[in-house]
């Protein structure tokens, strides 16, 4: 036993010795083909030599006749037509194995012509049709053994370099399969798969690739097991979509889990399993299923326009601002106030989308005189109004800013719009404005009431469209950033109320919608977005912890400090009032509002502009009060209660 082990050994030094100069350094491609030349020759000289052992033909095996040289032509020439030398040799996996098989059967094909044609000319055969075929089973077996030998002593040299750490792959239906396969046969040196967790009811089977099956229950009650699981992209969905508290459960057992994306992502961007791996966030816990947009009918509205994105350099906006480049505008302009955002939002613009053509402005949408100059020059064709105050209690402390730009500035944008002839104005607004309890929301509320009595008029040809949502996951003074900073500063992590809940979608999710909204609009309707269910913050505090590999309550504590003022316990997508009625896509309704645009309320939005102009903040809420009833200050009880 102990003779074969160093026997063992000493072959695995061997192997490791003589592949270590190929498996350390990208090796020049040029030299894979003359390596894969010399196996030809190799695996030509002894087809020949077995061919001579049937016929009882003499045979030298170092001399050199010009059959040979025919068929490493031939081979090579193969090889040059398929690149079957190009890939990284360390990586070689089942595509390469038929690209070999290819090239070989291409070989032998062509080899057999040649010998045919030769044969009608000259009456004999180059070399035995027998001898070819041997020859075609050689080369194939010398070349795939070849490659199979660099990739396992890149292996061992990797292992013994840096120990790969263990995990479990997450399912065991056929892409939690598919998905081992790629690890096991990429022979990752990051990652070793150990074995599955089922998360089905029964277990038809203990084994796949030879490793174990395990139950979650399994996991949990074994001490050594390893702490990293690795879940498809697409597992992730199903789980999320069956509300299953697997990924809960894993969290609490300060598992650390892995997202791989989908299969077909990993094939378009040539990546190997292990370097596309990347732990999930509190994003893909709540993310929905992809978004499908009208492609054809946003080209139509958004190819070779000019237009203006206010807010530019902020989280929504700069989001529009990508997503509106694939539908290839004329030109953008990047309108904000905030001078650093909006310069590194250039940076970024200049360096993953240099093809496009944007105006970079700084301006403030209270000031109408500049935005008339901006109109002016650019005669933007589309506008996306996404510049606003939003942070709840820093309005309540400052309501007259709060009005003067959700209100005045939205305001100024939509009248000049009209006069400049925009096609589509959208405005971007929220759930808050939904019987609002806050300046803020009553701010957005009362911009939303101004743009759709523009758009019952029939004095121009804008089309005014709003959108509404609730909380941007990852946004600019969103919950998530905040809590972040709070675990890494180990804590406490701080909710208002243990009962509150937010709506919540992700960024690129709301700017989808927000562009495919803007296509639809007739002119006056509110989008109304399909939110999912509430979130409570409690949970999303939790989760967060967790995810860190720390426990809520014991690690990092939770701090439970009380509403603030304005704030909400549970927000809202439509008013009493409103019904909702759909579209043809199903995560964007419209919501019906029941308001007439007489004459008292038209004087209502003009008074409340006069006494913001004015910097009458008593007087100005006293008027917003008027005109949105429907803002109601509430306190907790009263929430409660409700």
């Amino acid at each position: 036993m102990n003779a074969l082990k160093k026997q063992k050994v000493f072959f695995t030094r061997f192997f490791v010795n003589l592949f270590k100069p190929l498996v350390n350094n990208y090796v020049n491609r040029n030299i894979i083909l003359l390596i894969d030349l010399i196996i030809t020759l190799i695996a030509a000289k002894s087809a020949s030599f077995l061919v001579a052992t049937i016929t009882d033909t003499p045979f030298n095996f170092l001399k050199f006749r010009w059959e040979i040289l025919v068929i490493i032509l031939v081979q090579g020439i193969c090889f040059l037509l398929f690149r079957s030398y190009s890939g990284l040799i360390r990586y070689s996996n089942f595509r390469d194995v038929i690209k070999q098989l290819q090239v070989t059967t291409t070989s032998v094909i062509l080899l057999m012509l040649i010998n045919f044609l030769y044969a009608l000319n000259f009456g004999e055969v180059i070399t035995p049709y027998a001898g070819i075929v041997i020859y075609g089973f050689i080369a194939f077996s010398f070349l795939f053994i070849f490659r199979l030998s660099v990739k396992r002593a890149y292996k061992i040299i990797q292992i013994n370099k840096v120990k790969a750490q263990k995990a479990f792959i997450l399912g065991i239906k056929p892409n939690d399969i598919s998905m081992a396969e790629g690890f096991i046969s990429e022979s990752s040196e990051q990652v070793e798969i150990i074995g599955f967790v089922n998360t089905e009811e029964k277990i038809l089977r203990k084994l796949i690739f030879n490793l174990p099956i395990y139950s979650l229950e399994q996991i949990k009650n074994s001490s050594n097991a390893p702490k990293n699981i690795i879940v498809s992209d697409e597992k992730l969905k199903e789980l999320r979509n069956s509300n299953s508290d697997v990924i809960p459960t894993l969290l609490d057992l300060k598992f650390k889990i892995y997202k791989l994306p989908e299969l077909q992502n990993l094939a378009e961007n040539n990546k190997q399993p292990s370097g596309a791996l990347k732990e999930i966030k509190i994003e893909d816990l709540l993310q929905r299923n992809p978004i499908k947009l009208n492609n054809e009918k946003l080209f139509d509205l958004y190819k070779n326009k000019t237009i203006l994105v206010t807010g530019a350099a902020g989280s929504i906006g700069s989001e529009i601002v990508k997503q509106v480049i694939r539908f290839k505008p004329k030109k953008i302009l990047l309108l904000d106030q905030a001078e650093t955002p909006l310069h590194e939002l250039c940076i970024c613009l200049n360096k993953f989308y240099p093809e496009i053509g944007y105006e970079k402005i700084v301006a403030n949408v209270r000031d109408k005189k500049r935005l008339k100059d901006v109109f002016t020059t650019h005669q933007p064709q589309v506008v996306f109004h996404g510049a606003a105050y939003k942070h709840v209690p820093m309005m309540e402390e400052n309501p007259i800013e709060a009005l003067s730009v959700n209100f005045q500035g939205s305001r100024n944008l939509a009248d000049l719009a009209t006069k400049h002839k925009v096609e589509n104005f959208v405005f971007i607004s929220t759930d808050k404005a939904v019987n609002p309890t806050n300046i803020m929301g009553a701010s957005k509320r009362s911009a939303e009431l101004y743009i759709q009595s523009l758009a019952h008029k029939n004095n121009h040809n804008t089309t005014f469209i709003t959108t509404r949502f609730g909380n941007v996951l990852g946004s600019n003074g969103s919950v998530i950033p905040h809590f972040k900073k709070q675990i890494r500063e180990n804590g406490p992590v701080t909710v208002t109320h243990p009962e509150i809940t937010r709506y919540f979608m992700t960024i690129d999710e709301a700017c989808q919608l927000v562009l495919e909204a803007g296509a639809m609009g007739k002119g006056g309707e509110i989008f109304v977005f399909d939110m999912g269910s509430p979130v409570k913050i409690l949970d999303l505090a939790k989760h967060m912890i967790r995810l860190t590999g720390l426990v809520p309550g014991k690690d990092i504590e939770i701090e439970i400090t009380g509403l603030r003022p304005g704030e909400k316990l549970y927000e809202e997508l439509l008013a009493d009032k409103e019904t909702t009625l759909p579209t043809h896509h199903e995560k964007i309704m419209i919501a019906q509002a029941t308001h007439e645009f007489n004459e008292t309320k038209i004087n209502l939005l003009s008074n409340l502009l006069e006494l913001v102009k004015t910097n009458n903040a008593d007087k100005a809420i006293e008027a917003l009060h008027l005109l949105v009833p429907e803002y109601q200050p509430a306190s907790l009880d009263e929430q409660l209660k409700a």
